[in-house]
């Protein structure tokens, strides 16, 4: 933990100030000692050099186990900059407008975006209530323009209106409660500040068709990997609701199924995707896809991974835009802004 860290964190409990206890310091790094808060009579060790809000990971173990199987797997490279363009679809931020300001990842995995808003220049926290957190921590911890922290989302260790930016991506809809969980980000916002976030649709065909009529391959391509032959794309544009519809309706009842496996064991059910993405491909086989979901990525490592994040989470909500843009305005934002990718929004807190 770099020092500058603990100017930023609160008592999660009772919002009051910390003091530091350090009991091993190499230079500007803490890695071990004790926060402790005496109006509370709470004490939060540092072990690893990460300050632990959490003594477990709760409901989110299989994300420890995700994000330690593929520790770099989705960050960027010279030859894919994938995690880049995926942040930018989500939040409608262009990292480098970033630079200078303090920004919160909300749920950082193993630090694949903390990486790209890192190079522009901001300053980074990342939050995870999984040991995924310290797997970011070994990718990014060499930067000094990195945090790491290990809490909850619904009981962050910072005062009110402490980050210029916050995004979410892909992470609020595997906690017990979306909304909620996104209204206690807002409470971290300075005023004008901006949020942003990206969770699952419940009507990706649905809400593609009405919101990007003339973008729809476009936002597909970047959803999932998926493209409407041009000779289908109105039977699909007539027949998306129902389609939705079965999707949504067949992934319940195969996670019903797969969040109850052994963790290992679905592990290697995921590798199922790695042949089937060749089948998936043939027009005849297309319909497969409505019934049974992998990911469709061309590199067969990303296939397994994005499988398993889909089956393996205790909790996935699903949502659609005027419900999640209802959160939005219910918190008070303003230029709220509806992103071509299903689902994402941003928006901008009230300036002071």
């Amino acid at each position: 933990m770099k020092a500058r860290l603990a100017n930023l964190l609160v008592c999660p409990n009772c919002r009051q100030g910390l003091s530091l206890e350090i009991s091993n310091q190499q230079g500007e790094t803490i890695d071990a000692g004790i926060f402790r808060c005496a109006r509370c009579v709470t004490q939060f060790p540092i072990r690893h050099g990460i300050p632990r809000f959490v003594s477990s990971e709760a409901y989110s173990s299989s994300f420890g186990f995700e994000w330690k199987r593929w520790r770099r797997t989705q960050f960027d490279t010279g030859s894919r900059n994938s995690s880049e363009n995926a942040f930018r679809a989500s939040t409608g931020v262009a990292p480098e407008t970033l630079a200078g300001k303090l920004v919160l990842d909300a749920g950082c995995g193993s630090g694949r975006y903390m990486d790209v808003v890192a190079r522009s220049g901001a300053e980074v926290v990342g939050v995870d209530l999984s040991l995924a957190v310290d797997i970011a921590q070994e990718n990014l911890g060499s930067l000094p323009n990195c945090h790491f922290v290990q809490a909850d989302l619904f009981h962050l260790p910072f005062p009110a209106e402490t980050f210029d930016v916050f995004y979410s991506i892909g992470v609020l809809d595997f906690t017990p409660n979306t909304k909620q969980a996104f209204m206690q980000l807002v409470r971290e916002l300075k005023p004008s500040g901006v949020a942003a976030i990206w969770v699952y649709p419940r009507q990706r065909l649905t809400e593609t068709f009405r919101y990007f009529p003339g973008r729809v391959n476009e936002v597909l391509a970047l959803d999932v990997n998926f493209r409407i032959p041009p000779r289908w794309a109105g039977l699909v544009r007539s027949m998306a609701t129902p389609l939705d519809w079965i999707m949504e309706t067949s992934s319940r009842i195969e996670r019903a199924f797969t969040t109850r496996l052994p963790t290992r064991w679905l592990y290697w059910f995921c590798h199922a995707a790695i042949p089937l993405y060749y089948l998936y491909r043939i027009p005849i086989f297309f319909p497969l896809r409505l019934v049974t979901k992998i990911a469709m990525d061309p590199d067969p490592e990303w296939r397994v991974l994005d499988t398993f994040d889909w089956y393996s989470p205790r909790y996935q909500w699903k949502h659609t835009y005027p419900e999640v843009r209802s959160w939005f305005q219910e918190a008070g934002l303003e230029e709220v802004t509806i992103l071509p990718r299903p689902v994402a929004i941003r928006g901008r807190k009230a300036p002071p």
